[in-house]
This record gives C-alpha cells, sequence and structure tokens, in this order.
C-alpha cells in the first residue's frame, strides 16, 4: 500500500471524517477495505487522490493510504467523489466519480488494480457515463444474463428532476453503449423535496447514491438517497434519507416499484451494502449528513425480511 503525504495513524471509525464510504471486504485476507469521499479537491499544493482505510473488524483501522494517484493528463481535475471497488475477473475496479476540466462534465469513469486496496490506474480513458450528461455516483451491477451495466445520477443541477439511469458496458468494461435505461425520476417521490444551492443559484430535485441489491425473494433492489419533506419518515427530520426502489422482476429494465416507507430517515444516507468476514449483511453510511464536516462511516446490520429490509435504527 501506498502512503501519502498524510500521517498514516490508528483510527477508530468514530474518528475518520468521511462521505459516502464503501467497504470491499477480503474474505481471503480477511481484512476491510474502506474506500470514501475524503480528499476530494487536493490541498495545498497536493492533487486530490482516492484514499483507503485497512481494518481487521469494522472499528479499528489504519491509514489514510493512497489507492489512486492520478497521472499527469488524467481526465478527472476535482471532486473525487464515492469511490466503489468490485471484484471482477479476478481484478479489482474501482468506479471512480470525478469532474472534468472547464467545459466538461461530471462523470464516473473505471480504474483498475491486482489488489482492493490499490494502487489503481486508469482502466477507461475517460467517464463512461454519456460525454454531455452532468452524472454522479455510478455503481456495478451485473445481471442475470452476464451483461454488464453501471447505474448512475443524471444530476438535478442538469436535469432539474434528478433522475437515476442505467448504461450498459462492455465486457471489458472499457466504454458503454446503448441508450440508457432510466429507472427513477425524483419528482416523483411523494416524501421528497427540492434541494437547493444558492452558490449557483439553482433549485432541483436531486438524486444521490444508487446501489444494486439482488434480494433473495428474487427482486432487484435499488438504495439511493435524496432529501425529504419534514413529517414525512419516522423522524420527520425533513433531512438526508435512503429510499428503496424495486424491480418485481429482477430486471434493470424494470418495471420498477417504489416503497412508499423510506429504509432511513435519520440526517444519514448515500449507502452501499456489504457482507461482513462472517457472512452478516451490513449498510455502510455517513452520518450525520449535516453540519458538514461532522461526517463519519456508519455500519448498521440489516435482514432481509419479506418486504424488503429491516435496519438497525440511529438513536
Amino acid at each position: 500500500m501506498i502512503k501519502g503525504f498524510r500521517t498514516i495513524k490508528k483510527v477508530t471509525t468514530e474518528e475518520i471524517h468521511m462521505r459516502d464510504p464503501f467497504v470491499f471486504t477480503d474474505h481471503q485476507a480477511k481484512k476491510y477495505y474502506l474506500f470514501g469521499t475524503s480528499f476530494a479537491d487536493g490541498c495545498g499544493d497536493e492533487e486530490p487522490i482516492f484514499e483507503v482505510y485497512v481494518g481487521s473488524d469494522l472499528q479499528h483501522w489504519e491509514g489514510p493510504y493512497v489507492a489512486f494517484q492520478p497521472p499527469k493528463g488524467f481526465w478527472g481535475v476535482r471532486h473525487y467523489w464515492a469511490p466503489e471497488v468490485f471484484k471482477i475477473d479476478e481484478k479489482y475496479y474501482m468506479f471512480a466519480t470525478c469532474k472534468g476540466g472547464i467545459g466538461e462534465h461530471r462523470g464516473t469513469g473505471i480504474l483498475v488494480s491486482d489488489h482492493p486496496a490499490g494502487p489503481y490506474t486508469p482502466h477507461s480513458e475517460q467517464a463512461i457515463t454519456p460525454e454531455n450528461w452532468e452524472c454522479l455516483d455510478g455503481t456495478y451491477y451485473e445481471d442475470r444474463d452476464g451483461q454488464r451495466w453501471m447505474v448512475f445520477c443524471h444530476e438535478w443541477t442538469q436535469e432539474y428532476e434528478g433522475k437515476i439511469k442505467a448504461i450498459r458496458l462492455t465486457p471489458d468494461l472499457k466504454n458503454s453503449f446503448g441508450e440508457p435505461v432510466e429507472i427513477l425520476n425524483a419528482i416523483d417521490m411523494p416524501w421528497i423535496r427540492p434541494f437547493g444551492d444558492p452558490r449557483i443559484e439553482k433549485e432541483g430535485y436531486l438524486t444521490d447514491a444508487p446501489f444494486m441489491y439482488e434480494a433473495g425473494n428474487g427482486d432487484l433492489l435499488l438504495l439511493w438517497s435524496s432529501y425529504s419533506i419534514p413529517n414525512y419518515g419516522d423522524q420527520g427530520l425533513g433531512g438526508y434519507t435512503v429510499a428503496i426502489a424495486r424491480s418485481r422482476s429482477g430486471k434493470i429494465e424494470g418495471p420498477w416499484e417504489h416503497d412508499p416507507d423510506l429504509l432511513m430517515d435519520r440526517n444519514a444516507g448515500h449507502s452501499s451494502l456489504f457482507h461482513t468476514l462472517d457472512g452478516q449483511l451490513h449498510l455502510a453510511t455517513h452520518y450525520p449528513d449535516t453540519p458538514h464536516g461532522h461526517e463519519r462511516p456508519l455500519f448498521l446490520r440489516v435482514t432481509e425480511k419479506n418486504d424488503g429490509l429491516g435496519i438497525e435504527r440511529i438513536e
């Protein structure tokens, strides 16, 4: 593992400032690798990087190590957001969101490594979300027919009505092809509220953090995040939340339904699922979402129920 300019420390989960946490479980090495948005726009004379923490439980970690150091001329220049790592064909692929240069959109590209912690190198030549779209938070899914997909957000900053879509990937994961499949339009959700950014004087319906999960009953589940209206969820916070959409056909083409109950309404979100070393299903999320600067990874045990997922609540 590569050391950066930051000091490698032994830390607890509560000491790690991170948004969008993602855990890769290495059952062979009996290690967890924790990735997230931690160094999005560089610092001083340092360029942005993706970092990784390493641990043998979900409480004690060592890091941060450098998972990806962009080479000169790399297409992504800032906004290093929401890395996710998947083992595919005996290699490790990081789906990484970055913002391009002036006149270029944000998108998700793919990096590759021989080890889950990296170092990662560019695999796709650029973002493989659609070139003229502002996109983020691409994740990986391989369907039952072996077709590989990237599921991603088409951003509210360009669309006003944020959407989640899926696009087919070539077998070598270097490119996408075909017309994207629309999974959801955020404005259709009864619980959602508009999101605004006064810096750019824009408002719209935000979509964040798609993550796919095949449930035991055959449903294909999509976890995703946005902001809820007050007094809707179990806490009624009107904050960052996690929702579930489901395809009862088990196919990414749907049709898609949307659970009326939020999975989590606790000022927490951008969630993914993973199995622990002893096989327990867990959710990784950041909590709290606000105030900014206080975000920490949080891991909650999840159980499958006939009607969906059950989660330990944040008190």
